[in-house]
């Protein structure tokens, strides 16, 4: 009875020792998992640091690694050890543990007691194993369904340690917590990043799809500046093809983008082939002159997307990635974002294609208003050019007469040749007012006094109206405050409104033939120019067609000068309108903002 109670008393205390450890592995799992699965994302590495220490302070180990892997790259690394030991070696390093590499990534658990339990095929792990001192070693993959999220070790350096069935089929259980909270953190960076790039995305085809082509190139180093921080790259450059295929602009953050340095990149870029490369070495070799350029500018890897429009390569976007290495999961949400991104450039860039396309037909279309303008007035110009021609050739042969006297009086002549030179002067300012109406170029906004615009077109037409019998006279308001415009195209909307008031005087009729050419303040904050008539005024049908295109009341018109003129206005921030008088006749009249004092 006695050698029975001492048989029993091991057992129990056996059975005793295995409940307690039982209970304090549920105990810890509980507590691991309740920790973990209520962490916020930001403080995840923090909770697997702490659950990492607890682990390895259960199972009394030495030391404790959780490494991290996107894919088959390595991630982040969380570790642990005791005073004074290194940190040992990524297990996953296939140089150095191959045959653990292999069995991991096949999600089996590699475990060891000593180090000769090894294989042969583990000869060289076994050799690195003994290089950092591990004696025992556990190494678990952690997976949530998918691919391989991790891997979590448990070593012993001071002396051996048995990892029993029973043992291990625990840390699987805690491997899963670990894995469950490494898929969590996957899916809600993912989802963040994903989001972040959404309101990029969303941010830059906002700002890019309201551009004018005003403020294309600041908004576009703009973009590019947050792009490349998004996305941590080193270098950006947006270019630009032209219709024709030919480069035509480029923007950079930094100016190493000469596109002309670059043409096999180029040439690519332009038949709509992606460029990406990491070794400059496996650039071939028609792209010799490229190379030597990435080499003068230090970019090594890089990658250049094409942008289309509508089946057109518009341009192309290239950003260098400096030295850091990607991993392919990486690299292919790169190409990715970057082909969302190029379709919001690519729009921007078709788009202000287009604008300055339209502008140019449009200021083609101007340039044929001023020059039909020209054409009206070409009875007054003449007159008013051979005015001065004729005094000249009179003058002329006058002092022919005097030269042929005997007796030469200087005086005279001098008197001829000061009405020649100040006849000559006046036929030169003619050509020049006629020059500056019809030359074609771009628009340029400068300060300009609007009086000194209607002073100009007043005195081009003034022999016009005395052909037309019609008294002109100016309202100048003094004081007026300056207005920011093209003064070309200011003249020909003032010119174009006095022409047509000049032709509702055009029918006989009662009473005088008068035109009035006002300025006023408009408010406190823009001028005014009017030109009121004394004619017939306009026909109630047609006030709301007479600045329609093509529209017109005259049996010889074009039906354009007014639409010209109010597009015109309508570019400088102004209103063009028109009414009729009170006591007949009508005023057209158009408002322009005043020029702000930041403005040049």
């Amino acid at each position: 009875m006695g050698l029975r109670r001492l048989r029993r008393g091991p057992a129990r205390r056996r059975a005793t020792y295995v409940l307690e450890e039982r209970l304090r592995f549920e105990t810890l799992l509980s507590e691991l998992s309740t920790g973990l699965i209520h962490v916020p994302a930001s403080a995840i590495d923090a909770a697997l640091s702490r659950a990492l220490q607890q682990v390895a302070a259960f199972l009394g180990v030495d030391r404790g690694s959780l490494d991290v892997y996107t894919g088959s790259e390595p991630g982040i690394r969380i570790s642990w050890s005791l005073p004074g030991l290194e940190e040992p070696p990524r297990v996953m390093d296939a140089d150095q543990f191959p045959w653990a590499a292999k069995k991991l990534r096949r999600g089996d658990i590699v475990r060891f007691s000593r180090i000769d339990e090894l294989p042969e095929e583990a000869a060289l792990d076994r050799a690195n194993y003994e290089r950092v001192g591990t004696r025992s070693k556990v190494s678990l993959p952690l997976s949530a369904g998918g691919p391989m999220l991790g891997v979590l070790s448990f070593g012993s350096v001071r002396s051996e340690r048995a990892w029993p069935v029973e043992l291990v089929e625990r840390l699987r259980l805690l491997s899963e917590a670990f894995a469950s909270t490494l898929e969590r953190q996957r899916m809600e960076l993912s989802l963040a990043e994903r989001l972040r790039f959404e309101k990029l995305l969303s941010s830059l085809s906002t700002a890019l799809s309201q551009l004018s082509a005003g403020d294309f190139n600041r908004e576009v180093q703009r973009a590019l500046h947050h792009v490349v921080d998004f996305l941590g790259v080193a270098r950006g450059s947006l270019i630009e093809f032209s219709r024709d295929g030919s480069t035509t602009h480029s923007w950079a953050i930094e100016e190493w983008m000469d596109v002309g340095e670059f043409p096999w990149m180029t040439a690519r870029l332009q038949r709509g082939d992606v460029v990406s490369f990491s070794e400059l070495e496996k650039l071939p070799d028609e792209a010799a002159v490229d190379r030597r350029s990435y080499l003068a500018h230090r970019v090594k890897p890089q990658v250049a997307v094409p942008l289309l429009a509508g089946g057109t390569v518009v341009g192309g976007l290239v950003f260098s990635r400096g030295d850091a290495e990607r991993s392919r999961s990486d690299e292919l949400l790169l190409m990715q974002q970057l082909h969302l991104l190029g379709e919001v450039f690519a729009n921007a860039l078709s788009r202000k294609q287009g604008e300055l396309e339209t502008q140019r037909l449009r200021q083609e279309l101007t340039h044929i208003g001023r020059v039909s303008a020209m054409g009206e007035l070409s009875a007054s110009l003449a007159h008013e050019l051979n005015q001065p021609l004729t005094a000249i050739l009179s003058n002329a042969q006058a002092a022919q007469d005097l030269l042929a006297l005997d007796v030469l009086d200087l005086e005279a002549v001098r008197e001829i040749l000061s009405d020649i030179v100040a006849d000559d002067k006046r036929a030169a300012a003619v050509i020049r007012r006629l020059r500056t109406l019809l030359k074609k170029g771009d628009l340029e906004f400068v300060p300009l006094d609007i009086n000194e615009i209607v002073g100009e077109v007043a005195w081009l037409v003034k022999n016009d109206a005395l052909i037309r019998n019609v008294s002109m006279s100016l309202d100048l308001a003094s004081d007026l405050p300056g207005v920011l415009g093209d003064r070309v195209q200011l003249q020909q909307v003032v010119l174009n409104l006095v022409l047509n008031g000049l032709e509702a005087l055009r029918p006989p009729g009662a009473g005088a033939r008068t035109l009035v050419i006002r300025t006023a303040r408009d408010g406190a904050s823009a001028v005014t120019v009017a030109v009121q008539d004394s004619g017939t005024g306009i026909d109630e049908k047609d006030a709301d067609r007479i600045f329609q295109p093509l529209y017109t009341t005259k049996a010889e018109g074009l039906g354009m000068g007014l639409t010209i003129a109010r597009t015109i206005v309508d570019a400088h921030g102004g209103r063009l309108a028109a009414a009729n008088n009170q006591h007949g006749g009508a005023t057209v009249y158009f408002t322009l903002p005043m020029r702000r004092k930041d403005e040049c």
